[in-house]
């Protein structure tokens, strides 16, 4: 499997990431995130059918367009050291989630530690994350 790198596109006219539609918009409306949800899934899976892990699905990588079209750019800054295949659905799910919250998950942090190997997240960490997390679901 390959990560690719590319010079992030400057953002074309008519579009908003999908990061400043929910700083803007709060929430989004769940048929639009499922709709948005699919266009993802059918990018992400060509990319791995080519060999490609993205490595960095957030909504600061997801381009929204006036025309409903949902673009996943590659190049951002951030990411993975050792992207996977299942890492990109996982970020995926998270992203998702952040757009029909309105706000990032609470366990952000610790799945971000979980896919980075420098860090070293272990049993003690994730427990005490959800400890402190119960009773933050909506």
């Amino acid at each position: 499997m390959t990560a690719v790198s590319y010079a992030p596109a400057r953002r074309p006219l008519g579009s908003r990431t999908l990061a400043d539609a929910i700083r803007a918009e709060g929430r989004l409306p769940l048929d639009q995130v499922c709709r948005i949800g699919l266009r993802l899934l059918d990018a992400i899976e060509a990319a791995h059918a080519a060999g490609v892990v993205h490595g960095n699905v957030q909504p600061g990588t997801v381009q929204l367009f006036d025309d409903d079209r949902v673009v996943l750019l590659f190049g951002a800054e951030g990411g993975v050291a050792e992207p996977t295949r299942d890492g990109d659905l996982v970020a995926l799910g998270a992203t998702l989630f952040a757009a029909s919250a309105g706000r990032p998950g609470f366990l952000r942090s610790v799945i971000d530690d979980l896919f980075d190997p420098g860090t070293r997240c272990g049993i003690d960490q994730i427990r005490a994350a959800l400890t402190i997390g119960q009773g933050q679901f909506f």
